[in-house]
Formats: C-alpha cells, structure tokens, sequence
C-alpha cells in the first residue's frame, strides 16, 4: 500500500469522525440553540478570518509544495526551509492586519442590515487570522514532511471536539453568549497552536533560514512561485467563502446562518478529497522532480475514479435522506434544500476532476493555474451577482457549481493539451449509472416518518433509507469491477475476516 493510500485512509477515518463530531454541532445543536443571526456571525468570523489569513500567507502553501522537494535534507534541517515559512508569514500578518483596519469599516457597512451582532464580535477576526494563518503554513509543513494526518486530525476532529464541549458549556449556563464567542474563537485557534507547537517539539522546525543555500535563480523562483501562490491562495479561499459574504451583503446575517447549516450537508460529499489531495501533492512534487510522468498520470487516473465513486455514494446518500435532513434542521431552515444540492453536486465536479490542481500547481505551468483560478473567481463573483438576486441563497449555491464544472473542465482540458493526461475511461459512466441504480430505493421506500414516536421514526427511516442505497451501489460497484482498487481492498478485508475467524475457531 503507498503513501498515499496509507494516510489518504487514516487521514479519511479523522475527517469521517470528525464529520460525525460536526453534525452533531452543525446540524443538531447550533441551529436549535442560536439564533440564524447568530449562526451567521459564527460563520462571518470564520470566512472573513480566512480571507485575511490566506494573505498572511504570502502564497506559502504553493512555494512549500512546489519548491520543497528542492530543500528536502534532514540533516541540515531542510536548509532552513522553516525559518523562511516562519519570517514570511510574520510579514504577511503585519500586512494582512494593516489591510483588516483599512477594510474594517467597509466589512461593518457591508453586513445588510449592518447588525450591531456582527459589529459587536468583528474585532476577533484578528485573533482568528493569526492562528489560522499558522496552522496553515504548518499543516502544509508538515504534510511536505510526510505526515499529512496530523493537520486533518487537528482541523477535523479535534477542533470539532473542542468546539462541541463550548456548546456544552453553553447549554449548561456557564456562560452567555459573549463568552461562548470568545471559546468559540479559542477552539478555532487551537488547532494553529497545537501544530506549531508540534514542529517545535519534534524538532522540525528553526528560525534561521540558511541563505548560504539560496542561490539568485533559487530565489528567483521563491519570488515568482510566491507570487502566483498569492493569486492561487486568495482566489482559492475567495471563492470557497465568498458566498457567504455576497450573501450577508444582499439578504442579511440570517439568511447567512441558514445557508452556512445547509453548506454544511453539502460539503460532506468532499470529505474523501481532503486527506487525498494533501498528501497527493507532496507525492505529485517529488514526483515531477523525478520527471516521472507517467507515475503522475497514474495517481491522476486513480485518484480521480476512486473519489468519484466515493462522493456519489454520499452524494446520492444525502439527497435520498434529504426529507430527513429538514426534520432534523428547525423548520426555519427549509429554503437551504438546494442549497445542499448545488454545494453537494459543486463538490462532486470537483472531485471528479480528481488532483489535477495538485497537478497543475506542483508542475512549471502554476502560472497557468493561477489565471485559471482567476477566471474561475471572476465565474463565481459573476454568477453570485446573477444568481442571488434571482434565487436568494439557493442561487449563491448553483453559482458555486457553475463555476466548479468550469474550473475543472478548464483543469483537464490543459493537462490533456500539455501532457497527454487525462483520467477518464468508461468506468466513470458506469459509476454514475450505478448512483442512478441505487437511488432507486430513496425513490421506492416509503416515508416513515409520523407524528407519534418521532425520533424512533426518524432514526428508522434513515437506517432503512442510507442501509439500501449502500448495499445497491457497494454490491454493484464490486459485480462491476467498477473500482479494481476497491475490488482489491474488498477481497483483502473479507481475506482477512476469514483468517481471524478461523483462527478464532481452533483456539
């Protein structure tokens, strides 16, 4: 098994738990214990945060991907390759602090009702910027160290752990709303600070980058992939949060809080890419290094089916229980429905198109990848412009899947022009013919729900629902051969079960 199958399946087990963790605080508790309004300010905090964060950066992630591989040398610590990280990104949160006073009283105007909520708590997106922006240049660190897992351990579990005991907290009156805002932030930040704490531990991690080993064409090359990293970086983070802010500026912080509980059922279906493509690009930069072309295009085919025919199965799984779904958020809540189709099926284009970007942005062509990003921003400012007036937060929602089906037609139409690499064959019509099969019982069952016993009627029609679209798509996806890496490891577990039990018998 390689690297990346080992940690894409460890880092997935933390993001599935996590995602447990995350429905239980998403779905089930904030929206029933805070106010949309609320709800909104939480999810404003984060997105702003991001937003100036991803400028502390400095374009960090794409030099450390990209350029990595050149510094990788244990003894001498990498050249110093932290130290460079560490300065840098200091830098860029002094200008990305300068740039939050600036905007400051544009991001308070822009809020449509100009809530006194969100202006109330605004300050601590600086706080959230900071650790963010440091858990982001140590998380891709550490990933280019081999150990990708650890970020995803951090980010999707136990920040979800640490954000569930707040509610709780909350819930049991230890303290106002006030104070959960503050611990809510803590919980964020902890992350960040865990990380970097990490890299001093295990001695990973100086302050002193080695200049002596920085020739000019060397650091003519940091310069320039910094550069179009910081176009990639905050067009990137741009257009994953930018919804959510053209929401608030047109309908207001509910009708945020409504669309950041729906986004999250929709962003379910990306869990299986998570893990995938980070350690997926630190294996793609070395392997471009080796100019083994034919090993990246391998990866690019794998990757691609294998997590295609994942999200379909949660894709076709979320929206068969999507009744479910509006009896578990508050009634409030029902105009988020497509909301959570269009983020889901903006998700599944996404990862049909598998770690072209990885591809893309690890190769010498990354320039070629920032104007793609570009273009794929202005696409969703545009349809975010078009589309929400017309259809509130659903339309926010389509926009971001219009532009995710053109970002990544854009993504395999180059590769395939500039390398001959492209991972599609007839398996993926097979796959989607399979979703399509195994949607039928969402279709067939029926509706258990009812007034009396509730939850008891609830849980079992998700059990029964969930239980049959999964025996339908594993079963056919395994008589199909659709996946053989997932034919394969199928065998070795059932392989494995048959020993354990056989040993269990003769003792």
């Amino acid at each position: 098994m390689g690297i990346v199958e080992k940690q894409g399946i460890k880092g997935s087990f933390y993001s599935y738990a996590g995602t447990l963790v995350g429905f239980v605080t998403a779905a089930l508790l904030l929206p029933r214990i805070f106010t949309k309004a609320e709800n909104g300010v939480l999810d404003l905090l984060v997105s702003w945060s991001l937003v100036f964060a991803t400028i502390a950066t400095l374009g960090l992630n794409n030099v450390t991907n990209r350029l990595f591989p050149y510094f990788r040398d244990q003894k001498s610590r990498h050249h110093g390759f932290s130290g460079i990280l560490f300065w840098v990104t200091l830098v860029g949160f002094l200008l990305s602090l300068i740039l939050f006073f600036i905007l400051r009283p544009w991001i308070i105007a822009d809020s449509r009702d100009q809530s006194m909520l969100f202006i109330r708590y605004v300050d601590y997106i600086i706080p959230l910027t900071a650790f963010t922006a440091i858990y982001l240049v140590a998380d891709i660190y550490y990933a280019m160290l081999m150990n990708a897992v650890r970020g995803i351990f951090l980010k999707e579990f136990l920040q979800r752990i640490f954000i569930l005991i707040v509610i709780l907290a909350f819930v049991a009156g230890l303290f106002k709303f006030d104070g959960f805002i503050l611990l809510y932030v803590v919980a964020i930040s902890l992350p960040g600070i865990i990380i970097a704490s990490a890299l001093l531990r295990d001695g990973a991690f100086t302050f002193r980058p080695d200049f002596s080993y920085i020739g000019k064409p060397l650091a003519r090359q940091l310069v320039s992939v910094a550069l179009y990293g910081i176009i990639i970086a905050f067009s990137n983070i741009m257009i994953q949060y930018l919804d959510r802010i053209m929401i608030n500026s047109y309908l207001g912080l509910e009708a945020t809080g409504v669309y950041g509980r729906a986004f999250f059922f929709g962003t379910l279906v990306s869990i299986p890419i998570r893990a995938v493509s980070k350690i997926s690009a630190v294996v793609v930069a070395q392997q471009w290094k080796d100019d083994d072309h034919e090993s990246i295009n391998r990866l690019y085919r794998d990757t691609s089916l294998n997590q295609l025919i994942f999200g379909l199965l949660i894709f076709i799984g979320i929206w068969g229980n999507i009744t479910n779904v509006f009896h578990i958020l508050p009634d409030d809540y029902g105009e988020g429905k497509w909301v959570i189709f269009w983020i889901g099926l903006s998700n599944l284009f996404i990862m049909a198109s598998g770690i072209s970007g990885a591809i893309m942005a690890t190769s010498k062509y990354y320039r070629a990848l920032a104007l793609f990003v570009v273009a794929f921003g202005v696409l969703v400012v545009g349809s975010n412009l078009i589309f929400i007036p017309l259809y509130g937060i659903a339309g926010a929602a389509l926009a971001s899947a219009v532009a995710a089906l053109a970002y990544g037609l854009m993504r395999f139409v180059f590769l395939w022009a500039r390398y001959r690499m492209q991972p599609y064959t007839w398996k993926y019509a097979v796959a989607i013919l399979v979703a399509g099969a195994a949607y039928l019982p969402a279709i067939l069952i029926p509706d258990l729900n009812g007034e009396d016993y509730k939850t008891l009627r609830l849980i079992a029609d998700i059990i029964i629902r969930s239980g049959a679209i999964t025996i339908v798509f594993i079963g056919l996806t395994l008589i199909l051969n659709v996946s053989p890496d997932l034919t394969r490891h199928t065998k070795d577990l059932i392989r494995q079960i048959k020993i354990r039990l056989s040993l269990h018998k003769h003792e």
